[in-house]
């Protein structure tokens, strides 16, 4: 059951006052019917940091229609009052000192929690047992920190009684309480028992509750009653907010669900108020492609970013030096970032990845969204398309183009498709960003290679009475199949097609009106998102960048930024018309323009495919009777030093423009890859599924070349040990 807190950081159990008493029944939640997507929760704007909620009631399940609840009923406070008698099948799985082996396994539910423990201080990232988890249970911080008169970065600190100066116990964040798994899967509809209890669902995520069962499970219980499940997913579980419990399994997608439905994402813990994003950072220290997904959720769905201090993150592509920014610096550290102490600084420094560092400084100066933007998302059900530039890199012009013009389209009275023209050259994000639209709005992507297209029946099939025009086509099917629903339907170089299928196509894009050729049934293709891209025009962007500078570092909303846009949308509007005719140019919504990587971009791309290569080794080693399956590179972990620097090396090294960002994967592989390769082979006598952890540092050496060398070992230690890392202590 949900805790609160005491003055002075003691937990007691809270009387729980407003459980149904089988003599005095409450009014029964009103089933939904059918399930929807949530639409009318506000996910962009940063919610101001509070303390965690107090404990909430659990929502009753669904059953027979009966009058709406009124959730401040249900909420109200009496501490005072004694406790009840509460019907049985409302009283939540108390907690077990013991192991989780009296629990019903019946269930499809793993035992083993999501996210290997982390330790903050100890460095030593061992694994605790739920036992011995148990037995090491979470203490909320002593000490008071009083703010001093002083402006240093350790303001209040020197001001304490020696009592008081004693360090704040982060080693609480170790791992969090284990909960035991539900004893019966967590169910909605008429199969609902016990209503919603936050920790079954805390304790279902720790045992490999799945993101899918998770996002069901929620819009199950939004419709129910909107407001007391927000209050539920904020609530304490045993002394922590329940949101960290999620951002602890370091998995993008439960944090995703969890603060869609309503979850804090600048939720925060303690007297010192340890934020959210700082403990998704810190955990994420080992798995740094998890961890940057997960904090870009956070800050894409409205984490606050200067809960951090500012000199972590900015400048961005500078290597922060292992004890941390500099005390000057530190200006901002105040009130709210007391808990950033002196012995915290290093573990910060440490655990930001240089694109986490970029998030955080893309975050402190994105745009504001207007509160009619907000709104129109909200209802229209995209309320995710706001977070849109936190999903790629680089690429800010076309990233808020995209957003603007999708915005502009949801407001227009009438149904028409959306027509996008995205030109750009090769390399430089156009098909990730088809890729995130989709994944942001859940929607489905018909995609069609238009390289070698002929004619109109090889894209929409055959007509009748033509040969097997029954057989219709992958796009064709695809139309038919989503009438009258959104969906994307992106055409690769689509300057490969010719005047015939340009033809085809202007009913399509101007009425939103298609024939099923199977059937000759008429199709409602109005939501339909059709994108086009080319890389055509790349001359013609290449040159209005040589004349006018990079507009991407161009205040987006500022008179000077829009008259250079449009400037370049005229040419490129000519260009459009000269190469697929004035009737296909007129039915085209928007051309949006994609820019070559700057210095700064490019290192980001680097990182990133460091992060995905870090991912790929970690794995366990296989070897199949097939040889053809065997993954005999594996259990292998990199620490890259001066993480800028290798990537900033490696950028100016291999990135060509024609190529874009393939020319820099080619760069890992040429400076990274095949060193590290090749000191794997010569390091042991034979592969081994349960072969020891083998370590790699990458970094750069005097001659400011990128090179991988052993690792220094640390026994139990995965590479980290004592105050400051192995790596640290062998430059």
């Amino acid at each position: 059951m949900a805790k609160k807190k005491k003055k002075g950081g003691q937990l007691r159990q809270t009387p729980d006052t407003n459980q149904p008493n089988p003599g005095h029944p409450v009014n029964p939640i009103k089933p939904p019917n059918p399930v929807p997507s949530p639409s009318s929760i506000n996910l962009s704007t940063p919610v101001k940091p509070v303390n965690p909620v107090r404990p909430v009631d659990p929502i009753t399940p669904p059953v027979e229609p009966a009058s709406p609840i009124n959730p401040a009923s249900q909420v109200t406070e009496e501490p005072s009052s004694p406790p009840v008698e509460v019907a049985e099948e409302f009283i939540p799985i108390q907690e077990n000192n013991g192991t989780a082996e009296g629990f019903t396994k019946s269930w499809g539910y793993g035992t083993d929690d999501k996210e290997s423990q982390v330790h903050f201080f100890d460095s030593s990232f061992t694994r605790l047992s739920f036992e011995d988890s148990e037995r090491n249970p979470s203490e909320v911080l002593a000490a008071d920190f009083n703010a001093g008169s002083t402006h240093s970065a350790d303001e209040g600190y020197e001001h304490v009684s020696s009592q008081e100066q004693r360090a704040p116990d982060f080693s609480q964040y170790d791992q969090l309480p284990r909960l035991p798994p539900p004893v019966e899967p967590l169910r909605t509809g008429p199969r609902a028992t016990g209503g919603f209890d936050v920790e079954k669902v805390i304790g279902a995520i720790q045992n490999g509750y799945s993101s899918a069962e998770l996002r069901e499970y929620l819009s199950y219980y939004y419709k129910a009653e909107t407001t007391l499940l927000k209050e539920n997913l904020n609530a304490e579980v045993r002394g922590f907010p329940a949101t960290f419990y999620v951002v602890e399994t370091n998995d993008a997608e439960l944090v995703r669900y969890w603060i869609k439905y309503g979850g804090d994402p600048n939720a925060t813990h303690g007297i010192l108020r340890f934020p959210l994003l700082a403990f998704a950072i810190l955990r994420g220290a080992r798995a740094r492609l998890q961890a940057t997904r997960t904090v870009e959720t956070l800050l894409r769905l409205g984490a606050s970013p200067r809960v951090i201090p500012a000199a972590y993150y900015n400048p961005f592509d500078r290597d922060v030096p292992e004890n941390g920014p500099d005390e000057k610096e530190l200006y901002d550290i105040g009130d709210d970032k007391f808990w950033c102490t002196p012995e915290l600084r290093p573990r910060l420094a440490a655990a930001l990845s240089f694109t986490q560092r970029y998030r955080l400084w893309q975050a402190s100066r994105q745009e504001p969204t207007t509160g009619r933007e907000r709104t129109l998302a909200i209802r229209k059900d995209a309320v995710e398309i706001l977070g849109l530039q936190y999903t790629i890199i680089g690429q800010r012009v076309a990233a808020w183009s995209l957003r603007k013009s999708f915005l502009v389209h949801l407001a227009m009275p009438f149904r028409k498709p959306l027509v996008l023209l995205f030109a750009g050259p090769r390399g430089h994000g156009k098909k990730e960003l088809v890729n995130k639209l989709a994944y942001l709005l859940s929607l489905d992507v018909q995609k069609v290679d238009c390289t070698n297209l002929n004619g109109y029946d090889e894209i929409f099939g055959p007509k009748q009475p033509g040969q097997e025009y029954s057989c219709g086509s992958p796009l064709n099917d695809f139309l038919a199949s989503k009438s009258k629903e959104r969906s994307i339907v992106f055409m690769e170089e689509f300057d490969k097609t010719n005047k015939d299928i340009h033809k085809e196509l202007l009913v399509p894009f101007d009425r939103g009106v298609y024939m099923d050729r199977r059937n000759g049934q008429k199709v409602d293709s109005s939501q339909t998102i059709w994108i086009l891209s080319t890389s055509k025009f790349d001359e013609t962007i290449s040159d209005f960048i040589i004349e006018n500078g990079d507009i991407g570092d161009s205040d987006l909303r500022s008179e000077q930024y829009l008259a250079l846009r449009r400037q370049l949308l005229r040419r490129l509007r000519n260009d459009c018309i000269a190469s697929f005719g004035a009737p296909l140019t007129s039915r085209i919504t928007e051309i949006i323009p994609f820019l070559t990587f700057n210095v700064e971009e490019q290192e980001l791309i680097a990182d990133k495919y460091i992060m995905e290569l870090e991912s790929l080794i970690a794995g366990p080693v296989v070897k199949s009777a097939d040889p053809d399956e065997d993954r005999l590179i594996g259990n292998v972990q990199l620490q890259i030093t001066n993480n800028a620097s290798v990537c900033s090396v490696i950028a100016k090294d291999h990135y060509l423009p024609e190529f874009g960002a393939s020319s820099i994967s080619h760069g890992i592989d040429a400076t990274i890859t095949n060193q590290l390769i090749s000191r794997y082979l010569e390091d042991g006598d034979d592969f081994s599924e349960d072969q020891a952890e083998t370590r790699y540092r990458v970094g750069t050496n005097e001659d400011n070349e990128v090179e991988v060398l052993p690792e220094l070992r640390s026994d139990d230690t995965n590479g980290y040990a004592g105050l400051g890392y192995s790596w640290m202590k062998g430059r």
